[in-house]
């Protein structure tokens, strides 16, 4: 047997990003296109930097290397010579890979490498988005200040099973304010590519204002205004469609395809698109429009209306030039009701073709984002979406059965499935359920939630109702991971920006937590229930006084209305400011409208992970009149 030994290497960890799908799609191609790609694009070259393919397993791949540098230049290759290959391919077939970077200890066993190392090497590919790469902070020391690379520091990240917070860096393009330059050609004619050019194929023009909506946890404040100014442009604000189909019942419809039409332009590298709080302030006939979007820092307006009637559907949109208050374009699109996903797809395409003119066109890359191919399915989806809030038992239940019903016209919508586990998991919140009720709900909300996950891996919604699941079961790293998930592939979604910095505050980093909420607050500064999680964090966080002001705040803005997880927060908030008689009122409130609530059923819509935050919090609630049972 050969004996173990332990060296310091550099590991490149890399994979297939929804390499499940691709499988499930086309099992033949998939892995006929592997071993095309290990053939012809990872294994030239190795011997050229010293490395060599160690471990391998179905659609991983981790490779050892003497250094950092060497190991960074072959894997921006390595990108650079897949995207080329990939741009012939339909967005469903194409094999993306992800990779990470770690220098570390690892130990040898025969051929194989194991230890932690490569642990931290794994983990940091799983940050990664498809066509990118990551590096941990020991490599980034080895390659800064030796190759002409631009880095984010994306701050600490807390990754599975590994014990310690690991500081991560993305590879983005440094040159992207230049604009796009020529790049190389194909390494495998020319040899090694310089890494300064090589890198612009990792991200667009707007690497920075995805790295802004996607960091997993900023380090401070300070980096989050810098961002949040690299960020700055180009924008685009999707203005709420009109509902031009005489039926107020309509208007769900419109809003559908006003909040459909911005999820699919949000998806475009190298475009910030506004938070819908923002532009429902924008109105189109108003004559000021231009001058209020500028002062937004809005550099385009997409415009529309929506009317449908007997089958047909007409929808007119336009792109405006906030600075010049011109009209770009503007087109009219009059179909059967069934092409609805093909004109939202043209007004999305057409969009990109104006923006690529005007910045450069190949600042932008679209994603496209899959719909359930049923009109009708989709119908009833956008109903249930429109429903879910507020979320009361009414407002549930009806949302319940329109996702219902979408996923029975259509199986494999995971829209429908995300909806339906969402509606399911609030409803599980209801303080009349008993702990059985509870526990079936939240059963049956696991399972709407990993059916949309399996559906479909990049929808964003399915990850964040799986979280939800995870967070209310006790299994707080588990749902961490998962709202991590759903950040990265809703990217515009503030309301799971503010989720994140929730979860972090349950699992007992509630400053970073505030970090977060503070950062989705900017991304849609009306959004009611991100004025609770920061609430709720702050005074986690011991900042009393501010949870309180945030905590009345929303009560104010919901017209006064008591619900009973907010005011929790509040009445624990006043105790802990040593503000007793307020904390003592807020309960008597809180029990004026649900008289059976208790510290018990506190503990289950707060779920804290850390037993001395359960403790304070209880001992906050029993202090301020709450009945333990």
């Amino acid at each position: 047997m050969q004996a173990s030994k332990r060296r310091l290497v550099a590991i490149v960890a890399a994979d297939v990003a929804g390499y499940s799908r691709l499988m499930s799609a086309n099992e033949e191609a998939t892995i006929a296109d592997l071993r095309s790609h290990r053939a012809e694009v990872f294994e030239p070259g190795l011997a050229q930097l010293g490395g060599r393919i160690a471990n391998t397993a179905g659609d991983s791949l981790l490779i050892e290397f003497p250094s950092a540098v060497d190991a960074l230049k072959y894997s921006i290759a390595v990108q650079r010579d897949l995207a080329e290959r990939n741009q012939s391919k339909p967005r469903e077939e194409r094999l993306e890979f992800r990779f990470g970077i770690n220098v570390g200890d690892v130990v040898a066993e025969g051929d194989d490498l194991l230890g932690d190392g490569v642990n931290v090497a794994a983990r940091i590919e799983g940050l990664a988005n498809p066509g990118e790469i990551c590096l941990s902070r020991s490599a980034r020391d080895q390659v800064r200040d030796r190759l002409d690379v631009g880095l984010e520091d994306l701050g600490e990240v807390e990754v599975k099973n590994i014990q310690r917070p690991v500081r991560v860096f993305r590879v983005v393009d440094k040159n992207a304010a230049e604009g796009t330059k020529e790049l190389p050609k194909k390494i495998r004619k020319t040899g090694w590519i310089p890494v300064a050019a090589a890198a612009l194929v990792l991200v667009s023009i707007g690497a920075a204002a995805w790295w802004w909506f996607a960091q997993p946890i900023p380090p401070s404040s300070e980096q989050s205004e810098k961002v949040l100014a690299s960020a700055a442009k180009p924008t685009i604000a999707v203005l709420p469609f009109a509902n031009l189909s005489g039926e107020k019942s309509e208007s769900y419809f419109s809003s559908g395809i006003t909040e459909d039409i911005a999820t699919d332009l949000s998806n475009v590298s190298g475009l910030l698109v506004t938070s819908s709080s923002t532009t429902k302030k924008l109105k189109l006939d108003d004559d000021d429009l231009v001058s209020q979007a500028a002062k937004l820092d809005i550099g385009h307006l997409v415009a529309g209306t929506v009317r449908r009637s007997d089958g047909n559907i007409r929808i007119t949109a336009k792109l405006i030039d906030v600075k010049t208050g011109n009209q770009v374009w503007a087109e009219r699109f009059d179909r059967k009701s069934e092409d609805i996903f093909a004109i939202q797809d043209e007004i999305t395409g057409r969009v990109v073709e104006q923006l690529s003119a005007i910045f450069g066109a190949a600042n932008f890359t679209r994603k496209k984002r899959g719909y359930t191919p049923n009109p009708l399915a989709y119908d009833y989806y956008l109903r249930g979406r429109a429903q879910r809030i507020p979320p009361t038992p009414e407002n549930l239940k009806s949302a319940f059965a329109n996702f219902n019903k979408a996923v029975e016209i259509d199986p494999k919508f995971a829209g429908g499935y995300a909806g339906a586990a969402f509606a399911t998991v609030l409803a599980a919140s209801d303080s009349t359920n008993g702990p059985s009720s509870v526990k079936e709900k939240l059963s049956q909300a696991r399972q709407l939630a990993e059916k949309a996950v399996d559906l479909d891996p990049e929808f964003g919604p399915g990850w964040s109702s799986l979280a939800e699941v995870y967070l209310r079961t006790g299994q707080h790293d588990d749902g961490l991971e998962a709202i991590k998930k759903a950040i990265q592939f809703a990217p515009s979604d503030a309301l799971m920006r503010a989720n994140y910095g929730r979860f972090l505050g349950y699992i007992g980093r509630a400053p970073e937590g505030v970090e977060q909420v503070s950062i989705a607050m900017r991304m849609n500064p009306d959004g009611l229930p991100l004025l609770f999680f920061l609430g709720s964090n702050q005074r986690a966080a011991g900042k009393y006084q501010d949870a309180i002001n945030s905590l009345t705040d929303h009560r104010k803005r919901l017209g006064g209305r008591i619900l009973p997880a907010p005011t929790l927060q509040l009445a624990a908030a006043y105790w802990q400011a040593g503000q007793l008689d307020q904390a003592q009122q807020t309960v008597a409130a809180l029990l004026g409208v649900v008289p059976s609530f208790t510290v018990s059923k506190a503990m289950k819509v707060h779920p804290y992970k850390s037993v001395e935050d359960q403790r304070i919090f209880k001992q906050a609630l029993r202090k301020s009149g709450l009945p333990e049972s």
